[in-house]
């Protein structure tokens, strides 16, 4: 008989497994939004989280792209939406309207674009402003894999 601690770490090495999202039933659902500045990656992060491949060819993002898909985690089924927005300034004001009801704010920056960087408490702001208490906002410095950064 395995002892809890023996569960607990056998359960957090569990992987996730992406379904095909055909007519899939699911029994939560999650509403994910990516923000940050133009130029920062987030395509491309939302991208490789979905189908694993990196694809560094993307175009910027004009207002929104929306993106589903499910997983099997720990025996349950989750609908992940990705809400992967625009940084684009003119833009800002749209996407504030796609930050209710979020599960997770991911705010992304390049870690080579110090612009990015200093955008990154205003992003936050504007998140607190508009998104519930419990919605949890993860910071992610991309492209560290920048020869030159």
């Amino acid at each position: 008989m395995e002892d809890d601690k023996e569960k607990s770490n056998k359960d957090d090495n569990e992987k996730c497994e992406v379904l095909s999202s055909e007519n899939q039933q699911f029994d939560y659902n999650y509403k994910i939004i990516i923000i940050g500045n133009t130029g920062v990656g987030k395509t491309c992060l939302t991208i490789k989280a979905s189908t694993d491949q990196f694809d560094g060819s993307s175009v910027p993002t004009l207002s929104f792209d929306y993106l589903a898909f499910y997983i099997r985690y720990k025996g349950k089924t989750l609908k992940l939406e990705i809400w992967d927005t625009c940084g684009q300034e003119e833009f800002r004001s749209i996407i504030k309207s796609y930050f209710a009801n979020a599960s997770l704010a991911v705010v992304v920056y390049a870690i080579d674009d110090s612009k990015s960087f200093n955008s990154i408490e205003e992003w936050i702001r504007q998140l607190k402003s508009q998104c519930s208490p419990e919605t949890k906002i993860f910071l992610i410095g991309n492209k560290a894999d920048l020869e030159d950064k």
